[in-house]
């Protein structure tokens, strides 16, 4: 599960197709000029308060307009419009030649969070169990029944395999999206396991007080100290924060 909470809910009018139309005042369609801020403010006001249009220039394609906002949760989304403001566009902007996700990579940019070595230290004394022995060391936060957690779990059990990589663990269960998750992450505590159960999907009846006790200082410190706003999230030495399942030639240029 990946950027849930009020993010997703504030996305979601930005989810209904590749050309939902609003009515922004026309400019000048030269390729220089975008719609005015305020204008395309107004027409958004119209139709979803609460989201603020940060700025309006021109995309890396011609002809249209990126639009950075901020969401009610302060995080910042992105859509593109035409030259004359008439449409919305949503959806990713791919480069062919180097199948780089221009989109996704503005918006990590314009989310990016950094912590603190007072957080880092914090953090690093939240971790329910250690995977690998490298050097180079991720924090992972991850929900037992997350599926996209899954995929992250692959990429990380080949890295640690390889001798490449550590991965300090710390479980966030989110019962609203997954029900037996917090269960699961409390039987993991309580039975000593590690990496290979949490893939494995391993539950047991054992829910200790211990165990209850843990999970629940994980979700109170990850959500509301770190602001942890989804699974899987990585955590890197230099305090970067990214939730999404990132490849593997990413994370390891974390380390050069």
């Amino acid at each position: 599960m990946k950027n849930y909470f009020w993010i997703l809910k504030s996305l979601m009018i930005f989810c209904l197709g590749f050309s939902f139309l609003i009515s922004c005042q026309k400019v000048s369609s030269s390729s220089q000029n975008c719609p005015k801020r305020d204008s395309v403010q107004k027409s958004l006001d119209a139709i979803q308060p609460g989201i603020k249009v940060e700025t309006v220039k021109p995309s890396p394609v011609e002809g249209l307009c990126e639009v950075v906002v901020k969401l009610p949760n302060e995080e910042k989304g992105l859509f593109y419009t035409n030259l004359t403001g008439k449409y919305i566009i949503t959806g990713s902007i791919l480069e062919i030649k180097t199948l780089r996700n221009l989109t996704q990579e503005k918006l990590q940019d314009l989310n990016k969070k950094v912590l603190s070595k007072e957080q880092l230290s914090k953090l690093d004394k939240m971790v329910d169990f250690t995977y690998g022995n490298s050097k180079n060391v991720v924090y992972f936060i991850t929900d037992p029944d997350c599926p996209h957690c899954k995929k992250a779990e692959d990429i990380l059990n080949k890295l640690v395999k390889e001798g490449k990589l550590t991965v300090k663990v710390i479980l966030l269960p989110i019962e609203a999206l997954h029900p037996d998750a917090k269960s699961k992450a409390i039987s993991l505590i309580c039975d000593n396991k590690g990496f290979k159960e949490l893939m494995e999907g391993y539950k047991n009846s054992n829910l200790c007080e211990k165990g209850k006790e843990k999970i629940n200082q994980n979700i109170s410190f990850l959500l509301n100290e770190l602001k942890v706003r989804g699974t899987p999230t990585f955590i890197f030495p230099d305090g970067e924060m990214i939730t999404n399942v990132l490849p593997e030639s990413y994370i390891l240029q974390k380390f050069k």
